[in-house]
């Protein structure tokens, strides 16, 4: 059996009892600690008034007659019969526990249902994952976590709740989590890994196939968890999953009805309300964010020389064009007609100069292959400002950066326009 039994009774007893009930493990010292049984002799006072704290059945050894009411979990058993033949009380010792852990499982359960229950009636991401992340630390008896849900919007993974005040936003996919303590968490049966070294534990959170989250605990060189605390939490993790595998659907969801039809870039409608989250998020964070306007040039003409279908082509090789010359965490927005906007987080006003170069020239490297006949090249003028150099509100920047686009479209064309403090305007060609 792979039971271990405590023993408070010195090491002649141990050494009976290993003797008399082999197929049963004894420990003692400080490994009686973790045991769920323990042996106790009545002449261990201390232990008797003070019982372990994981124990849940105590077998009280006596000679003669025992004093006091006895307590829950003790069995009483006279100390010569019991170290003679120990094997029966022991069996009946680990059914006890046995029925005892899985009332309790049984219990966490309904627990855990009532909660999974409560929280599907709330409609915030924040809420829940508040709920979640501070269960999680209650079980582990940690202080500081991070809930992070993947963003479709963004395409990568973003806090939904912290109560660590030293977690930031850095833009990467999976901010601060080393990716192969992720994948050792991943792998684990549990989907649970600490790492001392790296400060932390990280617990993945699963639907299906699809990895929806992953809480991040801070672990201190004097924090302490126990297998139970790990155990407990992988199954507390597991059975609220499918909550926030809703909200993951409900995100993607609302992610197709913000993109375009046409060019399956984002809409004005995920412009107006991502901008704002963009701009709160660098205030938060004393860092930057740009955005860059740009216009097609004579895009009239294909439509007049080729038709509107051609047109419409043209606009989704465009779109096809600038996502390939972005990052992952850039945005690509039709703003409307052949008017894009590329929102950059964490992207100052060098930075964007140099991303509205690469745009440009992408549109240029080769004509648009539009049908069998039909070959075209376009340019565009483009228009950028930057959060806080050019502007602190959404529609400070588009208006600076909607005013530098269309004095390059009202002068030189396929150029970059940046804009400066007092509405002056920069060109560039580079």
């Amino acid at each position: 059996m792979s039971q271990s039994i405590g023993v408070y009774g010195g090491r002649e007893i141990v050494a009976r009892l290993r003797e008399n009930a082999p197929g049963f493990v004894f420990v003692d010292g400080e490994e009686c600690e973790r045991c769920r049984i323990v042996v106790v002799d009545v002449d261990a006072a201390d232990v008797l008034n003070d019982p372990p704290r994981k124990s849940l059945v105590r077998i009280v050894l006596y000679d003669g007659a025992i004093d006091g009411e006895r307590r829950a979990g003790d069995i009483r058993v006279p100390r010569a019969s019991f170290v003679a033949n120990p094997a029966e009380t022991l069996a009946v010792a680990v059914d006890l526990v046995g029925t005892v852990i899985h009332a309790a499982e049984l219990e966490t359960e309904v627990a855990y249902l009532t909660q999974i229950h409560e929280l599907m009636t709330i409609a915030d991401a924040g809420t829940v994952s508040e709920r979640i992340t501070r269960t999680v630390l209650d079980l582990l008896g940690l202080t500081h976590g991070t809930l992070f849900l993947h963003d479709p919007r963004v395409e990568r993974y973003v806090v939904s709740y912290t109560s660590d005040p030293a977690v930031r936003e850095t833009g990467e996919f999976l901010p601060g989590i080393p990716p192969d303590l992720l994948q050792r968490a991943l792998s684990s049966g549990q989907l649970f890994a600490a790492d001392r070294a790296a400060g932390m534990i990280v617990m993945p959170m699963q639907a299906q196939h699809d990895l929806v989250g992953v809480i991040r605990v801070a672990l201190g060189p004097h924090d302490h968890f126990d297998d139970e605390a790990a155990i407990n939490v992988s199954r507390y993790l597991r059975s609220v999953a499918s909550v926030l595998s809703n909200i993951y659907q409900l995100t993607r969801s609302r992610d197709l009805a913000m993109r375009d039809d046409l060019t399956k870039a984002y809409n004005r409608r995920f412009f107006e309300s991502y901008l704002d989250e963009e701009i709160e998020r660098a205030k938060r964070y004393s860092a930057t964010c740009s955005i860059i306007f740009l216009d097609l040039d004579d895009l009239k003409t294909v439509n007049n020389a080729h038709g509107h279908l051609a047109g419409s082509r043209t606009l989704q090789e465009v779109a096809k064009r600038i996502l390939a010359a972005v990052r992952g965490i850039d945005k690509v927005v039709r703003f409307g007609g052949d008017e894009f906007c590329i929102i950059l987080p964490q992207t100052d006003q060098e930075q964007a100069v140099a991303v509205a170069h690469r745009v440009r020239k992408a549109l240029m490297s080769e004509p648009f292959h539009l049908a069998d006949n039909i070959d075209i090249s376009i340019s565009a003028s483009f228009g950028i400002a930057t959060y806080p150099s050019h502007g602190i509100t959404k529609d400070d920047l588009i208006r600076q950066a909607d005013a530098a686009m269309y004095r390059v479209k009202s002068t030189t064309k396929n150029a970059v326009g940046v804009a400066v403090a007092g509405d002056d305007q920069r060109l560039s060609r580079a």
